[in-house]
């Protein structure tokens, strides 16, 4: 496909230029539209035995919400408006925290492609919503710049992170207007089996040949990884690479075990020190 129109979703001006300084080199290269959407996170009703008490402690605690993010709307305008020359449109949207994932879903679905600052290692902004919001609620594919990400290239080296799940397949479907054109493309399999209903005979080899038909320099690299996390080698090869984009499926295992047993998807998205370009 070829982006015409994407969209940065942010929660604060300063934590967010990696998402609209990633989303303004990928609409550049695309000749695209660019679109940004302003989230505004509400406070939980308070608990509380009356429902009059309810009513007037949840009423102040959304008037200050809501000049809080007024100032930051201000900040957020003034750093689009120092962009240089690109317009972007900025839509705003508020809900109560729990429920900005989804509404984030909703705003990526009129966008080509949705583009995203890294959840914090901690993991406490909130920003897991928004990723999974928009993998799983949007059908569209998110970009993710890493926290303090200040790159000036998208798609020049990428290392595409092979599993030969339909949401790697997806991800790389998604990733050719990034990707056309690139340096070379370091495909990345870890401890693949030669499998009819996975990898084929040789790992990596007809996903390498696919590339070449569309004229990519592909390199495959089979890693044994010895107990490794998977994201640590990734990160690993993508370095070895100078790799300037990862590309892989998102939660090809559910949420569920990703959160209780961990995986590459969540571990990525507190570890990736490189744009991610993920699908589901």
């Amino acid at each position: 496909m070829s982006f015409r129109d994407i969209l940065a979703v942010i929660l604060s001006a300063e934590d967010d230029k990696p998402a609209v300084r990633a989303a303004q080199i990928v609409a550049q290269k695309s000749g695209a539209h660019l679109g940004a959407a302003f989230l505004i996170p509400l406070p939980d009703e308070p608990l509380a035995y009356e429902p009059s008490v309810v009513a007037g402690v949840w009423a102040e605690l959304l008037s200050r919400a809501r000049n809080d993010a007024a100032e930051e709307r201000a900040k957020v305008e003034a750093m689009l408006a120092s962009g240089g020359d690109q317009t972007i449109d900025l839509r705003m949207g508020e809900a109560l925290a729990r429920d900005l994932g989804r509404v984030a879903g909703v705003h990526a679905r009129y966008a080509d492609l949705c583009v995203l600052t890294r959840p914090s290692a901690e993991g406490l902004d909130g920003r897991h919503d928004l990723v999974e919001g928009v993998l799983f609620n949007s059908g569209r594919p998110a970009l993710i710049a890493p926290p303090g990400w200040n790159g000036s290239t998208i798609g020049s080296r990428p290392l595409l992170a092979w599993d030969a799940s339909r949401e790697a397949a997806r991800a790389l479907s998604e990733s050719y207007d990034l990707i056309d054109g690139a340096e070379g493309v370091m495909v990345v399999t870890i401890d693949a089996k030669a499998k009819m209903f996975g990898h084929g005979e040789s790992p990596g080899a007809n996903i390498a040949a696919h590339l070449a038909r569309r004229g990519a320099k592909a390199e495959v690299r089979n890693v044994d990884g010895a107990g490794r996390s998977q994201a640590d080698i990734i990160l690993e090869q993508a370095a070895a690479f100078n790799a300037d984009l990862i590309i892989m499926g998102g939660y090809a295992h559910a949420r569920i075990r990703e959160y209780m047993f961990g995986g590459a998807t969540r571990d990525m998205l507190e570890k990736a020190n490189v744009p991610m370009l993920m699908a589901h």
